[in-house]
This record gives structure tokens, sequence and C-alpha cells, in this order.
């Protein structure tokens, strides 16, 4: 296991991001305020290992498989717990910050949820 949090808040419009773009903004628990609406905050954790392209996320009950990562996605979810998932199956990412992930459908969180990269 590289990395493993569990879901501790999700956000008024987070889930409408998720939904309509496909895409989740994730932050640990010391999310700035001026984003605590837009993100899915989880606890605090160490990045055990270096996440790359081919890798396993698992987030609630769904698995995914990293297909890019963004130049600065790994850095920023060391620092901070943060990223965003986008759940396209691209092999390239728009923003520095995105991991992109293929699978079956975009997950249905809830507070309690576990993320977890492989």
């Amino acid at each position: 296991m590289k990395y493993d949090v569990t879901i501790t808040g999700i956000g008024d419009f987070s889930l409408q991001l998720l939904q309509l773009r496909e895409s989740m903004i994730i932050f640990d628990k010391d999310v700035p305020y001026e984003y605590l609406d837009m993100v899915i905050s989880h606890t605090k954790s160490t990045l055990k290992d270096t996440i790359k392209i081919g890798d396993t996320v698992i987030i609630a009950d769904k698995e995914y498989t990293i297909t890019a990562i963004g130049e600065n996605a790994l850095s920023t979810l060391k620092e901070h717990g943060h990223c965003t998932f986008v759940f396209n199956g691209a092999d390239v990412v728009e923003q520095p910050g995105q991991i992109a992930l293929s699978g079956r459908g975009i997950p249905r969180v809830m507070v309690g949820d576990k993320i977890t990269f492989e």
C-alpha cells in the first residue's frame, strides 16, 4: 500500500463536480477554507512509495488504474494530500495536478470510505 486515507468530509459542490465533470478533488484535512465546498477531504497520510502509471487506486468500492499523472500531482499529494482525479482514462492530463484513471464509472463516496493507492 503506497497511500491510504479515509474520507472525512464532502464539500457541497464536490459531488456535482464528480457527476458533471467526472473529476474529484481531494485534499487532506487542512484544506484551505476557500476550497472547502469543492473538495473531498480526508485524513492525513504519508506517501510510502512512488505512485506511477499502471498502479491501482481504490476509491470506496471501485478499483481504477492510473493512466496519466500530472507533473505536480505527486508533490501536492505528498505535501497536502491534494490531487484531482479525472475518470476519463486519458494517457495525458490537462492540468499539472491531475491523475487520470480508467475503470468502470465514477465512485459513490461517503464519509468513512477509503482512498487507497496500491
